[in-house]
């Protein structure tokens, strides 16, 4: 598929006077290590992001759950006075 914009990118930058300052020496070393990233698939990111959904559904449920029963008890409670 060909080299990546990144590659591409960082080989451009290699040597030029731009890299020899903080700020370019900074971005260059930022390039470098997003190269080095291990990117997730499609799928991956996918099956994550359902996961997520379904635990932050449960936690929901459960919170929620545990508000009805207070508020009962609440109000059973304040009943008597």
């Amino acid at each position: 598929m060909g080299e990546s914009l990144i590659k591409r990118v960082i080989e451009s930058l290699k040597g030029t006077r731009f890299v020899q300052t903080k700020v370019g020496d900074f971005i260059y070393g930022v390039l470098a290590e997003l190269d080095t990233v291990t990117w997730p698939s499609k799928d991956e990111v996918y099956n994550s992001t359902i996961v997520v959904l379904i635990t932050v559904a449960i936690f929901a449920a459960y919170s929620g759950l545990w508000d009805v029963i207070m508020k009962f008890v609440r109000t059973w409670f304040f009943q008597f006075y």
